[in-house]
């Protein structure tokens, strides 16, 4: 076996970059004659067929001779976008890895490429053979191909490259692949050679998870810097890899702390290639369900910040948030097929549609046999049918009156037409109601099923305001979910980040309404940022993995988060510089001599208000146009310079992180130990307590 040098890897490299590039000249130049060719068909149809149906001239026949030959020319034009789309994005890194498989060099990137005589140069990741690539180990070992049967490999070698801009960085070979990119860092790091039986160690523990079955639901409680968040990744892409025949990116969800936190999660994993999974925050499930459209709820960063500033909502939401009240609403719920269903009046212009005092006799008297959901699906049905016959009985009497009126007002088709849309709108607010279920008054439900009576009469004021609270979301979904049987229906895995944010009512409204779903969750109960106390997490039939050593942040901000919370972490990184603890007068005079300093390309400016993140942006922005201010509804992640309120800082992580008003956090040391451990190798705080 031949083990190429990084000179001739790089040479290889420039070869296929160059062979990419040729590719797409040659692409584009079948993509825009194809083009034409399609213009010219549909020109030749418009011109010389007749839009007439003309059996006896035989234009008919003509165009249906032609059909096959314009689906196959827009086909293959299809393909060619498809291929010029994958080459264009594979230029800049064409593989990240390559095994020598019984002596042959196998390079493994995002999609196949092959040379004109159909040689493979790169193999997709998702195909047999490149499944050699994910083992842990190197030597005799197998794979499957698509009839089943299995076959024997020798595998003498497995390479990870380091490319950036079609440049090779870095290479390194290892038994076992390594998908994190730290780890990779370190592992290609000469002057960190210690390290090298750690990072296996690391990547072998993290394996064991990223396998597990699709089957199995996994709870993974981690330090800040154990890879959580990149086992995440790997993980999603090990399950597409072994369901790649049952299993879509569509199938699978990822849930987020916040919206900027997908967009840098974008390329964490290159192997998904042009497909992304998808993803939400627990907020923007309301999105799903239209019965709440119109009601105005608190974004998690309102309720974090008027926690923090008030001590008044501490004690509803840690009611709302906690077991005894998740118990209560359930039994609740149960109760409701006996006695407890709460309706609305249906109300048209035109005067009542139907009464709740009749909806709840229907409910309970005439469907009683029935269980709750169905009951109210016979309900809706029965609603929108007398709605029908409503609106032709409305229609008919508009129609009447117009008709007999002694004065010309239209012909009779447009006096119909005039009198239908007049009935519609008439009944187009109950017709609303019914189709969004909103005969049925989830909000009085709600309210019912809250026992303190101090509690209810502030949820009672929040709902007359409509300025529902955050912890009024999962109480209300919850009950919608259950009384309706409201779920999803093509998720089939969840990965859940930062879980320890979430309360058990919050997890368990996502766990049912993908019910269809196995979950991931990870998450570490010491980063805790929400202000809130909740219940631990009670994740049933689970299986629960712990990591236990950090190697994101140097050891010196390790030790720091370790006297923050003590023996919170298992350190196994690289040394750096101290925690800077700094005394200023002026803290933005001291930010902007920093951010002057070349040494520091990536810097998150954290500050304890929006207010003061505002002040500080305004105070840089003409020195450093770079930054950027980044805001609770952002969805892109700048990734040089960066302004941020403490909530935001949830997931991202920088090369340096300074703390302003330190002293602020005196109080709250989880959330000090969460901003701290944003930083990879410098911390600054300013102004911390003595």
């Amino acid at each position: 076996m031949q083990i190429l040098s990084f000179e001739e890897e790089a040479r290889h490299l420039g070869f296929i970059t160059d062979f990419l590039k040729v590719f797409r000249a040659d692409l584009e130049m079948r993509q825009g004659r194809t083009a034409e060719g399609i213009v010219g068909t549909r020109y030749e149809i418009n011109e010389n067929i007749s839009n007439a149906i003309d059996f006896e001239d035989g234009n008919v026949m003509e165009f249906v001779q032609m059909l096959p030959e314009i689906r196959t020319t827009e086909m293959n034009f299809n393909y060619i976008h498809t291929m010029l789309e994958r080459t264009k994005r594979m230029i800049p890194k064409p593989y990240f890895g390559k095994i020598t498989v019984d002596g042959e060099a196998i390079y493994i990137g995002t999609g196949t490429i092959k040379n004109k005589d159909n040689d493979i140069l790169i193999y997709d990741w998702r195909t047999p053979v490149a499944s050699l690539f994910y083992e842990n180990r190197t030597g005799d070992l197998s794979y499957i191909i698509p009839d089943g049967s299995r076959i024997d490999a020798t595998v003498e070698q497995r390479r990870q490259f380091i490319i950036e801009d079609g440049t090779l960085v870095n290479m390194f070979d290892s038994d076992m692949y390594i998908g994190d990119e730290i780890l990779q860092n370190m592992i290609t790091d000469s002057s960190q050679s210690r390290l090298k039986n750690i990072v296996s160690t690391i990547q072998q523990e993290q394996n064991d998870i990223i396998r597990l079955p699709l089957s199995r639901d996994t709870l993974v409680y981690g330090p800040p810097g154990s890879g959580k968040t990149s086992l995440a990744m790997q993980r999603i892409a090990y399950l597409l890899y072994q369901h790649k025949n049952t299993l879509n990116p569509e199938n699978i969800l990822l849930v987020s702390p916040n919206e900027v936190f997908n967009d840098y999660l974008s390329d964490v994993l290159p192997e998904l290639g042009e497909n992304h999974v998808k993803n939400t925050t627990f907020y923007r499930l309301l999105s799903r369900f239209p019965y709440f459209k119109g009601r105005n709820f608190e974004h998690v960063y309102e309720n974090i910040r008027r926690l923090r500033e008030s001590d008044s909502g501490h004690a509803i939401y840690e009611y709302k948030n906690s077991i005894d009240y998740f118990s209560t609403l359930h039994q609740f719920i149960q109760s409701l097929g006996e006695a407890g269903m709460e309706f609305r009046n249906l109300v048209g212009e035109n005067g009542m549609f139907y009464t709740k005092e009749g909806l709840a006799h229907i409910f309970y008297n005439e469907l009683s046999a029935h269980p709750v959901r169905r009951r109210l699906a016979k309900m809706q049905e029965r609603l929108l049918s007398r709605y029908t016959e409503e609106i032709r009985r409305l229609t008919e009497e508009r129609f009447k009156a117009l008709h007999e009126t002694n004065t010309y007002i239209g012909e009779e088709n447009e006096l119909k037409k005039e009198a239908h849309e007049y009935a519609k709108k008439q009944l187009r607010v109950v017709h609303r109601q019914i189709s969004l279920f909103r005969f049925v008054h989830f909000e009085k439900l709600y309210l019912n099923s809250i026992g303190d009576r101090k509690f209810r009469n502030q949820t009672v004021r929040s709902i007359k305001e409509n300025d529902f609270k955050y912890e009024d979301i999962a109480p209300l979904l919850y009950l919608y979910i259950h009384v309706l049987g409201r779920t999803d229906r093509q998720i089939q895995h969840v990965l859940i980040d930062e879980v320890q944010d979430y309360s058990n009512i919050q997890y368990y409204v996502m766990r049912h309404f993908y019910h269809k779903a196995t979950f991931t969750s990870l998450g570490d109960p010491n980063q805790q940022i929400h202000p809130g106390r909740k219940d631990p997490l009670i994740a049933r039939d689970h299986t629960e993995k712990r990591l236990e050593q950090s190697y994101r942040s140097t050891n010196q901000i390790n030790a720091f988060l370790n006297s923050i919370i003590p023996g919170s972490i298992k350190s196994v990184s690289v040394d750096g510089d101290e925690v800077q603890k700094i005394r200023t007068d002026d803290e933005i005079e001291y930010v902007k001599a920093l951010l002057r300093n070349d040494e520091h390309p990536q810097v998150a400016i954290i500050t304890p208000t929006r207010a003061a993140a505002d002040a500080y942006y305004k105070a840089l922005e003409s020195e450093f146009p770079q930054i950027k201010n980044l805001g609770e509804t952002d969805t892109l992640y700048n990734q040089s310079f960066i302004v941020l309120p403490y909530y935001l800082s949830k997931g991202f992580e920088y090369n340096t992180v300074i703390l302003t008003s330190a002293h602020d956090y005196a109080d709250s040391k989880h959330i000090l130990y969460v901003l701290a451990s944003r930083a990879t190798r410098h911390l600054h705080l300013l102004n911390p307590e003595s």
